[in-house]
């Protein structure tokens, strides 16, 4: 097992481990022998794993508009209907527990799953870049995207192929949203700097690298050396 395979592992059993708390409190009423306690816990377990609230977002993509509902719904509804139809009244803790621990792993495969088409094409995207095929490379991390949200890397790479190809608009949005998701990261701070650098914008690129100085104040010298660098190209 990679590295990655345990982090992803990790985050998933975390995830999972976070609802336990609550699982437990539900668990316990539904065991109770207080009519009115298994009343509540019944209640809560319906509403655990059916109640379905939707979120309306408004995504603009290329200044078109969409407007998307998210699904927020912990537990498939499917689990629970199957449930309901077998005990209208009182639902079982134990096939409580069974389908929040079968829900648990659908969710992990289906993250490992994308995990796994991710990293495919995230090397097809770096082989596109480095032959400097940048609309490739730029194609191949929008679907890396579509699959993994919330990897810094991704938009960092994709930031940089934005750049190449002279859309700094976006690719500083892509650097803003690596950097949201890993605050710490220096070539997130470095790649920004190159943008404003590129942008004629003198004053924002000096703060973005006195910043990164005093995020990294080991890679002091390393963070003038790219300055110099990018100034002599």
């Amino acid at each position: 097992m990679s590295l990655k395979d345990i982090e992803v592992h990790d985050e998933e059993f975390n995830n999972f481990m976070m609802k336990v708390t609550e699982v437990q409190k539900i668990v316990q009423k539904l065991a109770s022998t207080d009519e009115n306690e298994q009343a509540i816990g019944n209640a809560e377990a319906k509403k655990y794993l059916g109640e379905n609230e939707e979120k309306e977002e408004i995504i603009d993509v290329d200044n078109l508009k969409l407007k998307v509902k998210c699904d927020r719904t912990l537990i498939n509804k499917k689990a629970f209907e199957e449930m309901s139809s077998n005990d209208q009244s009182t639902m079982s803790q134990g096939v409580f527990m069974k389908e929040v621990e079968k829900d648990a792993d659908r969710r992990y495969q289906d993250r490992k799953i994308r995990q796994e088409k991710m990293e495919t094409l995230k090397k097809q995207a770096t082989l596109a870049f480095n032959r400097e095929d940048f609309v490739k490379a730029l194609s191949c991390y929008n679907k890396a995207l579509d699959l993994v949200k919330d990897n810094h890397n991704l938009f960092l790479n994709r930031g940089f192929t934005y750049i190449k190809l002279k859309l700094y608009e976006k690719a500083l949005s892509d650097i803003d949203r690596a950097l949201y998701l890993n605050e710490n990261s220096l070539k997130g701070y470095l790649l920004k700097a190159k943008i404003f650098f590129l942008t004629n914008n003198k004053t924002d690129m000096d703060r973005v690298l006195q910043e990164a100085k005093e995020r990294h104040p080991k890679k002091v010298d390393f963070i003038d050396g790219y300055l110099q660098d990018i100034n002599e190209q």
